[in-house]
């Protein structure tokens, strides 16, 4: 499968809290793209509070550990900038074109694909914590 005529092909898709939410993009990019399956949200909870709690205490979350450096595949796991860090909202997936940067879904943007630099810079996003499954 040819990544980036797939990705492109994602681009600019609107963001639907019962829909295509940010994991729902994370989990179908993940296992279209790699073939890892993510555990399922079926829609996406509202208030930041609430977002943060579900990424923060979800069981699979255990088994995932930091991706020194980045690796295709990795979960961006995101908090706003000039927020507190423990408060992770919103979910994307590291890609390695050009140059590396994060897949991502929110509204009103849409699809998008930010490079790390412009993540803080274009959409408010402090520089996202990229996970991989541990190894077993």
């Amino acid at each position: 499968m040819d990544h980036h005529a797939y990705v492109a092909a994602l681009i600019g898709r609107p963001w639907q809290a019962d829909g295509l939410h940010c994991w729902a993009l994370v989990r179908q990019v993940v296992g279209d793209l790699f073939g890892v399956d993510l555990p399922v949200v079926v829609e996406a909870p509202a208030g930041r509070r609430t977002k943060a709690g579900m990424f923060a205490s979800h069981p699979a979350r255990a088994g995932w550990v930091e991706a020194k450096p980045p690796l295709p595949w990795a979960v961006a796991l995101m908090h706003r900038r000039g927020g507190p860090s423990d408060v992770i909202e919103h979910a994307g997936v590291y890609l390695p074109f050009d140059g590396g940067g994060v897949l991502h879904v929110d509204d009103p943007h849409g699809v998008v694909f930010d490079s790390l630099f412009d993540l803080p810079r274009v959409r408010c996003w402090a520089a996202p914590v990229l996970l991989v499954r541990a190894a077993t």
